[in-house]
């Protein structure tokens, strides 16, 4: 599992979220300070009361026995008692203790008076109690035992609950505005993956703040750049192929002319192949702007058709009607291609159509020898041809695939190329769906 995100504004919330967390530990351990101290200090408040009052009723009694003086500072949380002797204490001093006993003595100065002598036990049932004694005038002591004079955060318990939930609220707060602040990035990001798989480029919304704005305006024109280049290259392809077309066809009529056979052989041979290489670059430039409307199709009757052009190299296998709505067009040239290139290089194959959750799967399997992983990752670069010396004597130009895959993208459809295991090339299509 990935622990750090990996884009700008997860990253930002993780900061944000971790900022927090150490506001509320930090806040957690002051009140905790905090709550122990008030604690102190009300305990120490409550029984220096209790002792000075217990100390003015002995002596007000004209015969004290410290059975009166005890029920008089008894209560619920407080035992006390009159002892002839101090009662034992621990050899260890006691911090939490002393600083009870120093808050006592502040709050009540007359106990400053009497030897006072407080410490901390811990009770059966775990819970910590105050235990002290202090001299009476008549050299009796006075013992009290306060029972859990610290209970685990009163005050702190609150105060953390409530930094819990206005935190939890503010976090929610920055997350929510922090996702709004990075949707035009998210546009953006989009927009640029649009434009590399070769789809239609569309604008993006200008919005968020001044800087992202900016970016927005600069990656519209950036757009609208690329689509002109594209458009300006296309276009003037076609007029190179159109102005060749011309001396071709002279070539053509004067080839008929020539009575050596050999020599009209060649000649023929080259011009054919010269009007069909212009033919495969003109449809790999119309592929990346030509347009389309999506409408519902037969696949299995358009790849029927599709086939017709090779009989008995190429054979369907799949059910008598599927129907789609998808880019018509565009998907019979790509389909035209890949067939093309089964048939060429792979003598034939078949053509399946399935479906799976996705939608409509198209499966093009030929019976040749398959590509090396080398020439797999190499096979949508435009001129690419597995034969590395480029022999003539291999048909094709090394467009067919490329050309598949840009009107296939474009359009909102993949294209995906792998070994069989048994042999051949598999090219795996998924039909562009209406968008």
């Amino acid at each position: 599992m990935r622990l750090w995100p990996t884009g700008l504004v997860g990253r930002t919330m993780v900061i944000v979220g971790a900022t927090v967390l150490l506001q509320v530990l930090a806040s957690v351990t002051f009140y905790q300070l905090i709550d122990r101290e008030a604690v102190r200090e009300d305990h120490a408040r409550r029984i220096a009361e209790l002792l000075v009052v217990g100390t003015r009723v002995h002596s007000l009694d004209s015969n004290p026995q410290g059975n009166d003086l005890a029920q008089v500072m008894s209560t619920t949380y407080l035992d006390a008692r009159i002892t002839d002797v101090a009662p034992q204490r621990p050899s260890m001093s006691d911090g939490g203790a002393m600083a009870i006993r120093r808050y006592m003595v502040s709050w009540e100065p007359e106990l400053a008076r009497h030897e006072l002598i407080v410490w901390t036990l811990r009770s059966r049932s775990g819970a910590q109690d105050l235990v002290g004694a202090m001299q009476l005038a008549d050299g009796r002591w006075l013992s009290f035992r306060s029972h859990d004079f610290a209970p685990t955060w009163p005050l702190a318990l609150r105060l953390t609950v409530m930094t819990l939930l206005f935190s939890a609220a503010g976090l929610f707060v920055a997350l929510y505005l922090l996702r709004q602040q990075g949707e035009p990035l998210r546009h953006l990001a989009q927009a640029a993956h649009r434009i590399g798989e070769g789809r239609r480029p569309e604008p993006v919304a200008i919005e968020g703040s001044a800087d992202l704005r900016d970016l927005g305006f600069a990656f519209n024109e950036m757009q609208r750049r690329i689509t002109g280049i594209l458009e300006d290259q296309a276009r003037a392809m076609e007029a190179v192929s159109h102005d060749f077309r011309t001396p071709l066809a002279r070539l053509s009529l004067a080839s008929e002319f020539i009575e050596d056979e050999d020599a009209k052989t060649i000649l023929t041979d080259n011009v054919a192949e010269l009007d069909t290489m212009l033919n495969s670059l003109r449809d790999y430039l119309r592929a990346q702007h030509q347009p389309s409307e999506p409408g519902p199709v037969d696949l299995a009757a358009l790849l029927r058709q599709v086939i017709t052009p090779w009989p008995g190299a190429l054979r369907y296998e799949g059910p008598e009607n599927l129907a789609a709505t998808t880019h018509r067009g565009a998907l019979t040239q790509a389909l035209i291609q890949i067939a093309d290139n089964a048939v060429r290089h792979g003598g034939g194959g078949e053509i399946t159509l399935t479906t799976d959750s996705a939608g409509p799967l198209i499966v093009v399997r030929d019976h040749g020898q398959g590509m090396t992983a080398e020439g797999i990752s190499h096979i949508y670069d435009p001129f690419f041809r597995a034969d590395a010396a480029r022999q003539r004597n291999t048909a094709g130009f090394g467009l067919g695939i490329p050309t598949a895959a840009r009107l296939l993208k474009r359009f909102g459809g993949s294209m995906d190329v792998s070994n069989h295991p048994e042999g051949g090339l598999l090219v795996t299509v998924r039909p562009p769906a209406a968008t």
